[in-house]
């Protein structure tokens, strides 16, 4: 009986102290919902990491699709491209002639990270927008604020040492963006026609964005 006693006595201190850390230390899911504003149809896709894609057909005018990411989505991308193929294996022929919005949710120090990437090419006008915020969390420099990328004429934009990438993603290729360990005439054009995005591999400083884990995210296309 006392040895019974004993193992319900410490079954119930681990309980208690499992319940204090959760209280302490809530694990939040988040959700992306992602938004097609644009004129057209368009198909978007989701990827984790090295993980399969998932393509959706979003109508124009505000076609959406919800996706749950949960408290740890390491490395995801979502990306879009024109026409109504829902076939991954077109998402990821389209993924390197598109601009990405990319994320980590549930990162080191309870933040989640996200970013906009023309790092392999453009493609579709993008932005990240906030539609709940962590708790206790709020806006500062670089920190849980709204960020998008608008290049209005591509085919203008798109000159040399840069070109158009063509089907699926019809896009403009950022010969430099992949290897450039600094600005060159080919990544420029991309920082100045979007500051806030990825311009080449390590153009972080000015590229990197952070919100609580908990924050919800939605991605538009033509915001």
């Amino acid at each position: 009986m006392a040895m019974t006693t004993g193992w319900t006595t410490k079954m119930l201190l681990v309980l208690a102290v499992a319940v204090s850390f959760i209280a302490m230390h809530p694990v939040y899911a988040a959700t992306i919902d992602i938004v097609n504003n644009c004129g057209d149809v368009i198909t978007a896709c989701s990827q984790a990491g090295s993980g399969a894609a998932t393509c959706y057909v979003l109508n124009g005018g505000g076609g959406t699709q919800q996706i749950d990411v949960g408290s740890s989505w390491s490395a995801g991308a979502i990306w879009g491209f024109p026409g109504n193929s829902g076939d991954p294996a077109t998402g990821v022929l389209a993924r390197p002639q598109a601009d990405l919005a990319e994320f980590t949710i549930g990162g080191s120090n309870g933040q989640d990270t996200y970013d906009i990437s023309n790092v392999n090419a453009y493609n579709e006008a993008i932005g990240i927008s906030l539609p709940s915020i962590a708790p206790g969390d709020g806006p500062s420099t670089q920190h849980c604020v709204p960020i998008s990328c608008t290049i209005p004429d591509i085919n203008t934009f798109c000159q040399a040492p840069n070109k158009l990438t063509g089907d699926p993603g019809d896009g403009c290729y950022n010969t430099d963006g992949p290897t450039a360990t600094a600005p060159t005439s080919g990544t420029t054009p991309f920082k100045t026609a979007c500051p806030d995005a990825y311009s080449y591999a390590h153009d972080d400083q000015t590229s990197t964005f952070t919100c609580g884990t908990g924050t919800n995210y939605a991605v538009t296309f033509c915001p």
